[in-house]
């Protein structure tokens, strides 16, 4: 594996990124604020959690602007990196979850 792992509260910001809009706390440029990570990486995980949450039939409210990247051939499933964290946030209620994100970038 190469780079630095993601850390609980990339993975947290990233994965409302994936469900609704990053735009609502502030971009994903909030999350490349935390620890320097590079946008290009951060896109491509918030389309990793995209692939997930659509291979667990998550609904996303983004499905059109966000699109899932597994990395894999057509058909074969993704990685679950960090799906522990991913799998205990997309049953929060929206705007509990958005505060959840502003309360990781303040």
């Amino acid at each position: 594996m190469t780079g630095k792992l993601y850390t609980k509260e990339e993975v947290i910001l990233c994965t409302y990124a994936a469900m609704y809009d990053a735009d609502d706390f502030g971009g994903i440029n909030q999350i490349h604020l935390l620890h320097n990570r590079s946008l290009s990486s951060i896109k491509m995980k918030i389309m990793n959690i995209a692939s997930m949450l659509d291979e667990n039939g998550i609904k996303r409210f983004n499905y059109n602007r966000v699109p899932p990247l597994t990395g894999l051939t057509t058909g074969e499933r993704g990685r679950r990196t960090n799906w522990d964290i991913v799998s205990t946030l997309y049953d929060i209620d929206k705007n509990e979850f958005l505060l959840k994100c502003k309360s990781i970038i303040e």
